[in-house]
């Protein structure tokens, strides 16, 4: 996984974020990037993919939910990227 391109990529979804609703195929196309970026992640793919599986409306989708999914898949990513220590 290529975490700074997975961020870059979350930072143009956020920007994008204008009114209260965002088209469902925005954001379907932004998952998608998502998952691509998020190669062989197996717990990113899955948040992924469980978003892409409950997105909600048909044709737009309310901004907080979208902001939200985001939020969960940037700190699945980053905590991805920086694993706790083993312990002693």
């Amino acid at each position: 996984m290529n975490t700074s391109l997975l961020n870059q990529s979350i930072a143009r979804a956020r920007a994008a974020v204008n009114g209260d609703f965002v088209s469902t195929a925005r954001v379907v196309d932004h998952l998608l990037d998502l998952r691509n970026l998020a190669g062989s992640d197996e717990a990113l793919v899955e948040l992924i993919d469980r978003s892409l599986a409950s997105i909600p409306g048909r044709s737009v989708a309310g901004n907080a939910w979208w902001l939200a999914t985001l939020d969960t898949i940037e700190r699945l990513a980053t905590s991805a990227d920086d694993p706790s220590p083993m312990p002693a």
